[in-house]
């Protein structure tokens, strides 16, 4: 009785003093995340001191982008190097895996091809088919191991209205598309081959909420394209949907913590980049010899009164591209005005790009007063139910209790009613005609000048320019 007495007891000391074997089953896995960065280069300092200094206390963190890298800084967009700015602090930050979003093609296949084989990392997207001829080589999912962990990342891209991104379709030639919500689940599988399932999808917050609903098979969804700051812990469906707003502002600190291979708990909180103290030296001074081109710092025009809207700064561009066509109407879509506000003082060619950064050419298009009304409903339809802003004219759009359009009226800027049968000289950026469909006649001829150059050549001719207030488009709901 003695003896097993002891064995009793050897045996709890031995559970006691091993109690540490079942705590190192108890795993935690970081991730750093970002989305729609949007060639922000001046906050990179600070970034990477930040992911430097995170990986001092997780050095196993995996450093994720959920696309839209590119396009929004002209130090970044005409770089004689398809988006090498970004590409080479993108490498300097030690990104492990990225998505491709819609603004990725901006450069075209080349453009995308090249930014490929610039990077240290890879880009994922198991929805998007191009030809082995395009030598692009993106895979559909990666997995990683870290601890013994396996993580398996599927990158998605979003589509819009006609079934592609929200990119030019010329750039998108070629390169076809499926559903991502279908693709995504004939992926279930990686489900089983993996301790951590992650989606890294550049599809909009509430687009994510949707797939969520009818495919909670991961363990978390990395999104983007909305801009939407999630702020703190988001479960939908089980899963966790994180979003790190835009232009990193933000960066999302996911935490996973598993027991036995299982998760047990899922966390997540944005991090503001601005506030973090320190910035790296070496990465400033990289940005500095990005930034350092005199000929986008060229002034061309004084804003008396600050820009508060979209709607003002479309009003500018698409005066623009009527002047100096010539043309009796102009359209530009909301999605291609990329800034919401400016202060008065100087506005510089850098700004431009930075407000039109797609190099966009001018297409001029002789239409009947008809054929314009069906263009209005077209550019609506195609940016997502968003009216196009105009110059020559106002007008005002009957929409339905669902946003259809019911009814479109438009009067010159002379005060007379646009005439239907009348011929109208139109101009509107490629992009917008290209996803525009209407009937028509006319097919276009290109002006081959882009939208951003001939702002710049109306601004240069301008003493100053004054918006405020100034609004052409008017909604009615009946």
């Amino acid at each position: 009785m003695k003896t097993r007495v002891l064995k009793t007891r050897a045996l709890a000391l031995f559970f006691a003093l091993t109690g540490f074997v079942a705590l190192a089953q108890n795993k935690e896995i970081t991730i750093l995340s970002v989305n729609d960065m949007h060639a922000s280069i001046d906050r990179f300092p600070k970034f990477v001191a930040l992911v430097d200094s995170m990986r001092t206390v997780y050095p196993d963190l995996l450093l994720f982008a959920a696309g839209d890298n590119r396009t929004g800084n002209p130090a970044n967009d005409m770089h004689p190097v398809s988006s090498y700015p970004m590409t080479m602090l993108m490498n300097r930050a030690g990104f492990n895996l990225s998505a491709i979003g819609n603004h990725e093609f901006d450069g075209n296949v080349d453009g995308l091809r090249t930014v490929l084989n610039n990077s240290d990392f890879r880009y994922v997207c198991a929805n998007m088919y191009a030809p082995d001829s395009m030598r692009l080589h993106i895979e559909p999912y990666k997995i990683f191991e870290v601890d013994g962990v396996r993580i398996g990342v599927l990158g998605l891209i979003q589509q819009g209205a006609n079934r592609l991104p929200d990119s030019h379709p010329n750039n998108l030639k070629g390169i076809s598309f499926r559903p991502w919500d279908e693709v995504a689940e004939q992926y279930s599988w990686l489900r089983n081959q993996c301790d951590v399932f992650v989606l890294l999808a550049h599809e909009g917050y509430d687009e994510s909420i949707q797939l969520l609903s009818q495919y909670p098979v991961a363990d978390v969804l990395i999104s983007g394209h909305s801009h939407t700051a999630v702020e703190t812990t988001e479960l939908h469906n089980g899963v966790l949907l994180t979003q790190a707003g835009s232009s990193l502002k933000y960066v999302t600190h996911i935490t996973l913590q598993l027991t036995d291979g299982q998760i047990t708990k899922k966390e997540s909180a944005l991090l503001d980049v601005n506030a973090f103290p320190r910035s790296d030296a070496d990465v400033q001074t990289m940005v500095d010899g990005f930034n350092n081109n005199e000929s986008l710092l060229r002034e061309l025009t004084t804003v008396t009164t600050d820009f508060t809207s979209y709607e003002e700064l479309g009003c500018m561009m698409t005066d623009a591209i009527r002047i100096e066509s010539g043309a009796d109407l102009a359209f530009q879509n909301p999605g291609g005005v990329r800034f919401e506000t400016f202060p008065a003082g100087a506005m510089t060619v850098r700004d431009i790009y930075r407000l039109d950064p797609f190099n966009n050419n001018v297409i001029e298009f002789s239409l009947t007063g008809a054929e314009v009304l069906r263009l209005i409903e077209a550019a609506y339809i195609a940016e997502n139910k968003q009216a196009p802003y105009i110059s020559g004219a106002t007008y005002e759009m009957e929409l339905d209790k669902q946003g259809a359009v019911k009814k479109v009226q438009v009067k010159m800027n002379n005060g007379v009613k646009l005439d239907p049968q009348k011929q109208y000289k139109v101009v509107l950026n490629s992009y917008l005609a290209a996803v525009s469909q209407y009937q028509k006649t006319d097919e276009g001829k290109d002006l081959f000048q882009s939208s951003a150059d001939m702002t710049i050549q109306y601004l240069e001719k301008q003493a100053a320019v004054d918006y405020h207030g100034v609004k052409r488009v008017t909604l009615v709901n009946r």
